[in-house]
């Protein structure tokens, strides 16, 4: 990950705890379908964060190592799983992790591998994984308000005159996924699958300012343009009825290490 990238995400700890979303039970479903873990089993979470993600693998009883390079991020990981004694933390990178290969059942990144260079960050999972093991990959990806078009239609003009943005993002698709899981077989993975999810969040207006402020891209906007920005979101929000619901889309790439 990029130090500033790092520096963003653990500046707003408090606020990527609170605002980020859960991740939907069916990817964890998959995900054990695909490999079983056991309480033999050994399981890497890469970019952990605040622990977002990983209660559900901790619920295995797997003996669990989760990575996170921010101190403040990592601390609220740690007081959230004090208690399990399956729970390993270190406050590393991926590239400053230090681990003999073929250590790992499963490895997994939760909206965090993209801060990784591609090549170095799949290879790099291969060696860590034992021959069978399984890399498990997933995202979320926020869309606009779909049942609030005017209150969509005002924030898509905010973005273009504060973040030059003449469209919205399109939507995240089930050809995006199948060409992210099909590219892992470059890096020595096969039997690869993948799947979409879909769910929803709603936020008040304060809520979605302390979202917004675990986003690197708008925290690195010019203070003045950032400023508007967002007050001009919170007010479109109070406006049009005082919450926004964002529509989730959660993809899911499978991958399994096979000599």
């Amino acid at each position: 990950m990029a130090e500033n990238f790092e520096r963003n995400f653990d500046n707003a700890a408090a606020d990527y705890e609170k605002s980020r979303p859960n991740y939907v039970s069916g990817i964890y479903d998959d995900i054990f379908r695909y490999k079983r873990i056991s309480p033999d089993s050994r399981v890497l979470e890469i970019g952990m964060g605040t622990g977002i993600a990983t209660k559900p693998v901790l619920d295995t009883e797997c003996r669990f190592t989760g990575i996170e390079p921010g101190g403040h991020l990592i601390a609220l990981a740690r007081e959230k799983f004090q208690g399990c004694g399956n729970f390993t933390s270190y406050c590393q990178t991926l590239q400053d992790f230090e681990c003999p290969d073929e250590t790992f059942d499963l490895i997994y990144a939760a909206t965090a591998f993209h801060w990784i260079p591609e090549e170095y960050g799949y290879r790099r999972v291969c060696s860590l994984l034992k021959n069978g093991g399984a890399f498990a990959r997933f995202a979320y990806h926020a869309g606009p308000d779909k049942g609030r078009s005017a209150l969509t239609d005002e924030i898509q003009k905010l973005y273009c005159r504060y973040m030059h943005q003449e469209d919205p993002p399109a939507e995240y698709s089930d050809q995006n996924a199948k060409e992210l899981a099909d590219r892992m077989t470059a890096y020595g993975f096969r039997d690869t699958a993948y799947k979409l999810y879909h769910t929803t969040k709603d936020f008040t207006a304060d809520e979605y300012m302390a979202l917004l402020r675990t986003y690197p891209d708008h925290m690195r906007l010019d203070p003045e343009d950032r400023k508007q920005l967002f007050a001009g979101i919170y007010h479109a929000i109070e406006r049009n009825g005082g919450t926004m619901t964002v529509y989730y889309t959660m993809d899911l790439e499978l991958a399994r290490k096979i000599d």
